[in-house]
This record gives structure tokens, C-alpha cells and sequence, in this order.
């Protein structure tokens, strides 16, 4: 089966994920817009962890691109892949659309840009994309299944649920077992097993800055423990995940 990583945004936490991902011998792809409140990597620092890992786009400013019109867009688009390009000295083969936003319009421009595929943050994939440019993913590393403020506060509004809401028939139709409603590392674990039976994919993504926020560092960690004691396991970046079709 393949396993294959993905996270968005460029925080100054990077750093620190790509050091896991190589310490457990799996691979990334790190997103990066050039401009973005959320993003807090030099260039320089972009350049090391593309030197181990993958670096793909994440648009030149974070924008909303299904609000903008085709101009915008292209400027946008093709901005982030120009940026990367002469920045690492060689053509990033990956998109990942901001906030998930996306339509038929801006798959076109994407593709027009030269990319190889884009990512989406659609769950429970477990194959590879019919659609290169609707690439899914199988879990996100966020607080389930109640919502949280930060690593000791709950959203205590309506909110709360919200998480377990979204993923709560999906986990039932992919026939997880019960223990999957308890934690984000029981679903991560299950899903993780139903992805080796099927001899798919794991996909997992998130963002470093919300592994900070929600003190979640050591569930990736157990996580990724978890996934290195099985064998015949394949790591691949998100454009060598799509290659290997």
C-alpha cells in the first residue's frame, strides 16, 4: 500500500514536521503560498525542506479563488508557480487550492499552468484520483470528534459537534469500528487499516500551525509509529502518488 503526506500553508513548523516525516522515512508534500498571514518559512527555509521533501503551490496569496474572475485567477495561479520555480531552481509539479476552493474554472487554469495535479481537502479516499486535479485525501489531522479552541478549550457554541457531524455517516459507511467516534488517533489508526486492507492509499494532511495550536504533535507521532510497524509499506510524495498511476 501507499502512504503519502501533505501540509499546507509554509508555518515556521514545517521545519519541524518534515525532520518527523524523515525520522519515520515517509514523504510530504509542503504547500506554499508566497504570501500568506499563516506563513512564516524564509525562502531559504522553503529551499532546505524542498531539498527532502516536496514543495508545491498553494496560490500566490491565499485568496478565494472561486471569487475572482479568470484574470485574478490566472494571476494568482501562475504567480505561485513562477515563484517556486525560480526559487527552487526546477518545476513544482503540485497545486493544493486554498481553503479547498475550488470549480471547474479554476481546475482549467491549473491545468494550464502546467501543474501536474492539485489537491483538494475531500476525506475518505482511499484510490488513486480518477481526476488528477481533484486529488482527495483520507484524513486530516484536527481535534474529533468535538471541536476545540486550542489544546485545553473546547468551541463550546453550536460548533462543537461539528466535526463529529461531518465525518459521522462516512465513518459508518466505510464500516469502521465503534472505537473510531472516540478519538482522532482511533479514526487515524482504523482508517489507516481499512486503507492496507483495501491495498490503497493513505493520505493523510493538516497543518503544522494547528498541530501547535491543539498540542497534537504526539498523536501524529504515535500515529506514524503505528504505520512504521507494518511492511511493504511505500512512501511517496502527492506528484509521485499520481506518477505511479
Amino acid at each position: 500500500m501507499i502512504i503519502t503526506t501533505s501540509w499546507d500553508d509554509g508555518h515556521r513548523s514545517d521545519l519541524r514536521l518534515a525532520k518527523l516525516l524523515n525520522q519515520y522515512g515517509l514523504r510530504g508534500t509542503f504547500y506554499i503560498p508566497k504570501i500568506c498571514k499563516l506563513r512564516s518559512l524564509t525562502d531559504q527555509e522553503v529551499i532546505n525542506i524542498g531539498n527532502i521533501q516536496e514543495i508545491g503551490a498553494h496560490d500566490f496569496n491565499h485568496d478565494h479563488l472561486t471569487q475572482l474572475n479568470p484574470d485574478q485567477i490566472r494571476k494568482q495561479v501562475s504567480g505561485a508557480k513562477n515563484y517556486l520555480d525560480n526559487l527552487l531552481a526546477k518545476p513544482v509539479k503540485m497545486y493544493s487550492y486554498p481553503r479547498g476552493e475550488y470549480n471547474q474554472q479554476v481546475k482549467e487554469i491549473v491545468k494550464e499552468n502546467g501543474f501536474l495535479g492539485a489537491r483538494t481537502v475531500k476525506e475518505f479516499s482511499f484510490q488513486q484520483p480518477d481526476d488528477f486535479f481533484e486529488m482527495g485525501t483520507t484524513i486530516h489531522i484536527y481535534p474529533f470528534p468535538f471541536r476545540k479552541r486550542d489544546a485545553h478549550h473546547y468551541h463550546l457554541t453550536r460548533f462543537l459537534f461539528r466535526p463529529l457531524s461531518r465525518k459521522f455517516f462516512k465513518i459508518l459507511k466505510t464500516g469502521l469500528p465503534w472505537n473510531s467516534f472516540i478519538s482522532w488517533l482511533n479514526l487515524a489508526k482504523n482508517m489507516f487499516d481499512c486503507a492496507k486492507k483495501k491495498n490503497g492509499i493513505f493520505h493523510l494532511w493538516g497543518h503544522s500551525w494547528e498541530l501547535d495550536r491543539y498540542d497534537m504533535w504526539d498523536d501524529l507521532e504515535d500515529l506514524l509509529k503505528y504505520i512504521r510497524k507494518y511492511e511493504n509499506i511505500i512512501a511517496l510524495t502527492n506528484s509521485e502518488v499520481l506518477e505511479k498511476k
